[in-house]
């Protein structure tokens, strides 16, 4: 994983193909390695084939050719009527299996790991699903604007405490009778939550910030809102928000220890369980230190992250 996240971090691998790859493989054995065997579903490959064809067919049908264009178009057709075919059942379902080391549950899991995953994971998808909530804030639509501005306000107005519990506790009760999700699963989905709507606020600033001009220049263009919004406005408005979002990225990677409240073993609750061994009894402050030595490396690594990229994306607009 820290493989993954240093290759995503090189700006020469910023294209969506080398992403896909690097985070397609890395996301593959990570959990392997920590389930010990993993079942890939072809529905899922098949969804995220329909998705990324259908954004590309999109998003270049302006500048791509009549091959390219062909390939993308015929890749989401096939890919939609096999997911078609799969939800009205007549097609099976189909797995592929990479079996390694016998299954560990996630409730067996713990350590620096967990907290990687968490983090990782929760921001990787906190980031885009924040931007869609920015952008759904100031949209024209008065329903998606108070949807958003209502989902945002209520998700900041708790303590991420509150939302663990909540996944942790009350949503089973809400589920029908012999339905369960992976408590894990819970978690991360209530830290993606929890990140989503501060990230949202974040962007919602940046894209303040840039001069109406901007918005003016894309519409004389001819650019409609897709291509406006993410060749003009998002590039410059996420150029902005470099430092408040690398300071949020921060500080969820350390809110991660909050989820030993619902009895998830994180980096820093297994250090602390260290103490139980009898060798470690009366040695409390060599643990804590080397604990905070450890999200003290990574948190100082993302900050002058965050100083690179403010001085490499910000050459062309110093003075």
């Amino acid at each position: 994983m820290l493989g993954m996240l240093v290759l995503s971090c090189d700006r020469r691998m910023w294209n969506a193909g080398r992403l896909a790859i690097i985070w397609g493989i890395g996301t593959v054995i990570t959990f392997m390695l920590m389930f010990g065997q993993i079942h890939i579903p072809v529905t899922l490959v098949s969804a995220i084939i329909f998705v990324a064809s259908l954004a590309a067919t999109l998003f270049r049908r302006t500048v791509a050719d009549n091959t390219e264009r062909t390939v993308y178009t015929a890749v989401t057709v096939l890919s939609g009527i096999y997911l078609i075919l799969r939800v009205l059942g007549v097609l099976p379902s189909y797995s592929v299996p990479i079996v390694l080391f016998s299954y560990v549950e996630t409730g067996s899991w713990g350590g620096l790991a967990v907290t990687m995953i968490l983090a990782t994971y929760g921001l990787a998808f906190a980031f885009p699903y924040g931007i869609l909530l920015a952008l759904g804030r100031r949209s024209n639509l008065p329903l998606i604007r108070g949807l958003c501005i209502g989902f945002i306000e209520l998700i900041r107005g708790v303590p991420l405490i509150s939302l663990l519990i909540m996944a942790s506790v009350m949503l089973p009760l809400f589920l029908p009778s012999g339905t369960s999700i992976d408590k894990f699963l819970r978690a991360q989905v209530a830290v993606i939550l929890f990140a989503g709507a501060y990230i949202a606020e974040i962007v919602r600033g940046g894209l303040q910030a840039l001069p109406k001009g901007q918005f003016e220049a894309a519409d004389a263009m001819g650019l409609n809102y897709v291509q406006r919004t993410t060749l003009i406005v998002l590039p410059q408005a996420l150029r902005v928000v470099i430092p408040p979002l690398i300071n949020t990225f921060i500080g969820f990677f350390k809110d991660t220890s909050l989820v030993l409240i619902i009895g998830i073993f994180d980096f820093l609750k297994t250090a602390s369980q260290a103490l139980v061994d009898p060798l470690w009894t009366g040695f409390p402050g060599e643990i804590y230190l080397f604990a905070a030595a450890v999200y003290f490396c990574f948190c100082f690594s993302m900050s002058r992250y965050s100083k690179y990229l403010e001085h490499e994306l910000n050459k062309g607009t110093r003075r």
